[in-house]
């Protein structure tokens, strides 16, 4: 019904940047694309294995995937499948949400990362980033896209169990003295976790980004992807946000209790789905 309303009329686009129509092309199979110079990955976690088998053939032509997901592993399985050379790290926390069919909000504009998961600049991902940024999508080439993947993570286990949990959005949460302490024992335990695994993020960096994340008037009046999922009785990316960084946490001997907890809640919610 979404798809055919942007076919028929344009996709209606309302909030950052004013109410406005535009007209796209748009496809639900990808089999109708025979060649792309860019995919942008953006797919639940849940189904980028099935997402990147059909992509195989438009891998074939040279394509480039830059993965923009929640969560850990999605690199890794688009670089099973379409070719570890093929596709590059990406951050954005940009946000949208569907009003009705072929209508969206769009919440804000803010600058998204993309880089070789490898490590160090290439030419290919500065030339990338310079194009989207000529587009309006400002865009910069990490030398370190692994620690950006880790601070876009960091901020989701902190905001985005306790959104789906209480139906709050992250500015509403973090109003709260009482949820605002659960979510920063949760980030602080991620630290914890990304530290052991030789991700060194600065802790007031990642709450300077969260605070800019959750402000009011941009994204921080979106609730979160995890929400959404609860709220539509469908499967979540707890495992993908929650569940491989409690496996690292394992590996290391850390003792996570309020990313436990949240994992725990999150997946007795998940019971109650038909």
């Amino acid at each position: 019904e979404h798809v055919e309303a942007i076919r028929v009329h344009g996709l209606h686009i309302s909030g950052f940047g004013g109410d406005r129509l535009q007209q796209i092309v748009i496809e639900t199979d990808i089999g109708a694309i025979k060649r792309a110079d860019l995919v942008l990955v953006q797919c639940k976690a849940t189904s980028t294995a099935k997402v990147a088998e059909s992509l195989r053939p438009i891998a074939a032509s040279g394509a480039v995937f830059v993965s923009f997901q929640n969560g850990l592993g999605n690199e890794e399985i688009l670089s099973e499948i379409l070719g570890a050379e093929n596709v590059l790290g990406g951050l954005t926390s940009m946000a949208g949400a569907k009003l009705g069919p072929g209508h969206i909000r769009d919440f804000d504009r803010s600058p998204s990362y993309i880089g070789e998961l490898k490590g160090g600049l290439s030419e290919r991902a500065q030339k990338i980033a310079k194009r989207l940024t000529n587009a309006g999508l400002e865009t910069f080439a990490s030398n370190d896209i692994q620690a950006a993947i880790w601070k876009k993570l960091l901020g989701n286990i902190t905001m985005s169990a306790v959104s789906g949990l209480t139906n709050l959005t992250g500015a509403q949460i973090l109003q709260r003295s009482d949820l605002k302490a659960v979510c920063y024992n949760a980030l602080d335990e991620a630290l914890s976790i990304a530290h052991a695994h030789g991700i060194l993020l600065n802790r007031d960096d990642v709450i300077h980004g969260l605070q800019r994340m959750t402000a009011p008037g941009g994204t921080g009046d979106n609730k979160s992807s995890l929400c959404l999922d609860i709220l539509k009785k469908r499967p979540s990316e707890i495992e993908f946000i929650y569940g491989t960084p409690l496996k690292l946490a394992e590996e290391a001997g850390l003792a996570v209790p309020t990313i436990e907890v949240l994992y725990a809640l999150v997946k007795g919610v998940e019971t109650h789905y038909a």
